[in-house]
């Protein structure tokens, strides 16, 4: 079976599964679900639980073991597998063995970080949903943020104008923890009363709500190639302020930028950017981004950027050159999503310049 985080809840109700495999990229809704797979298991008698952390060198017949065992201090208890990264081969044949015969006793719950959607198509993947259930959360689209502020709104008693809605999306911005954090503080400060919703409007929002939006290397990429002029000058503003260096940017840049020249010459030649971004083999989740840069962006402006990068490095490692490198940045993003007022250029630089680049 194949759930998501909104029909858990029901699926829970109906009965509980012997085996859940809880993956994905949003950690808030993944310990979510975790926490109430555990609950409905201890509710339902599952008293003793085992947690095995899965580094590397580890030991899966530790695992086999476990689920074979009888239990000490209770007849139903709960195995929990624990991976940040990806299962190896071994640990793939290990899984697979114990959903061929599960333990009636025993309740296994395998989570794990990020998993290729190839690897999710077969494989211990397939045999753990088959055995019982899988949830893959994946991360949280931009158009999809207003939708899930708003039931998260819903559930502490809240109601917000679309305004606030908005608001809220875009101070929170790719950070679930922080927007669950900022509505908890909300449903606080504007307690519903025992017979309605409270209303909170975009003012008692910037009243509240701190700037928690938290934006990853590829978060701004993604910006850059939707030609989000705006959202670019923010990105990449967060970026220096969060620490991250300027290689590490260049790094996943220059990854990009390469498979966004593969993409754009296909699309020279075929005019499809769907296939293109295909067979440049861009990732499914970021290929609709993909698509439309391609179709924008000339190779040789790719080219062209992957020039850049290298000046950009130079200038980084030179001797108080770092503000150039990030202005360079600044100036190339702008370029490349296409905006034309120079209004957002000048914003942006003096921005850049306020924050001590």
């Amino acid at each position: 079976m194949r759930l998501t985080p909104s029909q858990l809840p029901a699926a829970l109700k109906q009965r509980l599964l012997p085996v859940y495999l809880v993956a994905g990229e949003e950690l808030l809704l993944m310990q979510e679900a975790l926490d109430a797979i555990r609950a409905c298991a201890r509710a339902q008698g599952y008293l003793e639980r085992e947690v095995l952390d899965v580094e590397r060198g580890f030991d899966w017949q530790r695992l086999i073991d476990s689920c074979n065992s009888m239990s000490l201090f209770a007849e139903k208890r709960i195995v929990e597998v624990r991976s940040s990264g990806a299962i190896d081969a071994a640990g793939g044949a290990a899984l697979s063995t114990l959903t061929k015969n599960p333990a009636s006793d025993v309740l296994l719950i395998v989570s794990a970080g990020k998993i290729e959607w190839r690897a999710r198509s077969g494989g211990w993947f397939a045999a753990l949903e088959n055995a019982g259930a899988s949830l893959y959360i994946e991360r949280q689209k931009p158009q999809d943020l207003p939708g899930w502020i708003e039931a998260r709104l819903r559930s502490v008693g809240l109601a917000a104008d679309a305004d606030a809605v908005r608001r809220l999306a875009q101070l929170t911005e790719g950070n679930l923890l922080a927007t669950a954090q900022e509505i908890s503080k909300l449903a606080l400060l504007y307690p519903p009363s025992a017979t309605a919703q409270a209303r909170v409007g975009l003012e008692q929002v910037e009243a509240a709500v701190a700037d928690s939006a938290h934006y990853e290397v590829y978060d701004w990429i993604n910006k850059v190639l939707a030609g989000d002029a705006a959202g670019a000058v923010r990105g990449l503003e967060r970026l220096r302020d969060e620490g991250v260096e300027v290689p590490a940017i260049l790094g996943a840049l220059v990854f990009d930028l390469r498979k966004l020249i593969v993409a754009a010459v296909i699309y020279a030649r075929s005019h499809n950017a769907e296939a293109a971004v295909e067979s440049a083999g861009v990732f499914k989740q970021r290929q609709g981004v993909f698509a439309r840069a391609a179709a924008r962006i000339k190779p040789a402006q790719a080219r062209d950027a992957l020039r850049l990068c290298a000046r950009v490095d130079q200038l980084y490692k030179s001797t108080g050159m770092a503000a150039a490198a990030w202005e360079e940045l600044l100036t190339w993003a702008l370029g490349a999503s296409g905006a034309a007022a120079a209004a957002a250029a000048t914003a942006g630089k003096r921005s850049m310049a306020t924050a001590g680049l």
